[in-house]
């Protein structure tokens, strides 16, 4: 599930603030110095592998990090997936990886605060795209420019990190309770009577209406008309805290349609046995597809900078197969990979989000106020 995340984005820079003002001194060559610094350490491996060609600067990363013999992962990736992945990457190398793993907020939080008092614990951090945004801003992050990089859709590169993956926002339904041709075709379409009382809508699900409503009003719609469409939705609905839960009601056959889940869960849901969908029967789904990015830093401050360095290659890579295993949706092409097949891409709105985030949680909140729960 993802918490209320955009809202934070000024919080987590006062904490900083805070800390920072409250600190020593700098701190020596090998730590990471108040504001974003980073250290003479992991500015030279870092350098260091740059320098090289990029068909060679793999084997350069991996002979650093196998001397350094350890990594630390700050992830909010579900438990499930990150011992996947640490597992995969550790035997791949003999490299030890330390997780840490938290819900997004937690991460960034954890992160700042350390960095503030030069106690970084971690090498690189996997979560996202508002936590990743605010590392970068707070100037955390170190650059990476190997070659996985080029594999890497356009709408997953960042300034100082990149999307390992993608939560695709659709609506989903029970298939039992939904009969075909009547499963939604537009997002309007969630507004039609016909889905009152079996519409569930996740109760912090405030960047879905941004990119939904900023959708809209790109393609024509007045605000007045967006505002009705939004009523409409809501008077079919009850809220769901929660995208998992959201999925296990829907299963069981207690709600007939999300009116947005991540398309990864619905999938899992459905390998599980349950009666869901997010494409209709023709396996072509019309709807404007909105895709969330979650991603990878690599820290300037990072103790073990080649093999976070390595990390950051390899979830490119090798890591892209290992989400695409457990269902996830990667940043790259991956041979066997559908997530994307029959789904109607359209751009997600991080720079909105990023900028003025809170807003829309106060929006969202205002839109949710006195619709039932579920």
């Amino acid at each position: 599930m993802r918490t209320r995340t955009f809202g934070l984005i000024s919080a987590a820079v006062v904490v900083t603030f805070v800390a920072t003002a409250c600190g020593g001194g700098v701190a020596d060559s090998g730590q990471q110095a108040p504001g974003g610094g980073g250290s003479a350490k992991a500015d030279q491996v870092y350098a260091q592998i740059a320098a090289l060609p990029k068909d060679q600067q793999r084997a350069k990363a991996v002979e650093l990090a196998k001397s350094e013999g350890t990594l630390s992962l700050y992830t909010s990736m579900t438990a499930d997936v990150a011992d996947a992945v640490s597992k995969k990457f550790q035997d791949q190398f003999g490299i030890k990886v330390s997780v840490f793993r938290g819900n997004s907020e937690t991460v960034l939080q954890r992160t700042s605060q350390e960095s503030s008092a030069n106690r970084l614990g971690a090498d690189v951090i996997e979560s996202d795209f508002p936590q990743m945004t605010i590392l970068s801003s707070q100037k955390l992050l170190a650059d990476y420019n190997g070659a996985a990089l080029d594999k890497v859709q356009q709408a997953g590169k960042f300034p100082d990190w990149t999307a390992t993956r993608f939560n695709v926002l659709l609506p989903a339904w029970n298939t039992n309770l939904i009969s075909p041709g009547d499963e939604p075709k537009s997002w309007e379409d969630l507004a039609d009577p016909k889905y009152r009382g079996k519409l569930s809508i996740e109760a912090s699900d405030s960047d879905w209406y941004e990119n939904v409503t900023h959708y809209w009003l790109t393609h024509g719609k007045t605000q007045q008309q967006v505002d009705q469409l939004w009523q409409g939705i809501v008077a079919n609905a009850k809220t769901v805290k929660g995208h998992t839960t959201m999925a296990q009601l829907l299963g069981a056959g207690q709600t007939g349609m999300d009116a947005m889940n991540y398309t990864y869960i619905t999938e899992r849901s459905k390998l599980d046995g349950a009666p869901v969908a997010y494409r209709p029967a023709s396996g072509t789904n019309p709807i404007p597809a909105f895709p969330r990015p979650n991603g990878i830093g690599m820290l300037k401050a990072a103790q073990h900078p080649a093999a976070a360095w390595l990390f950051y290659d390899w979830m490119l890579t090798e890591g892209q197969q290992v989400l695409v295993s457990l269902h996830l949706t990667p940043s790259t092409t991956v041979p066997g990979d559908d997530s994307f097949q029959g789904v109607n891409l359209v751009p997600y709105d991080v720079d909105t989000l990023t900028k003025d985030g809170a807003t829309w949680d106060t929006k969202y909140d205002d839109l949710l106020r006195g619709v039932a729960a579920n």
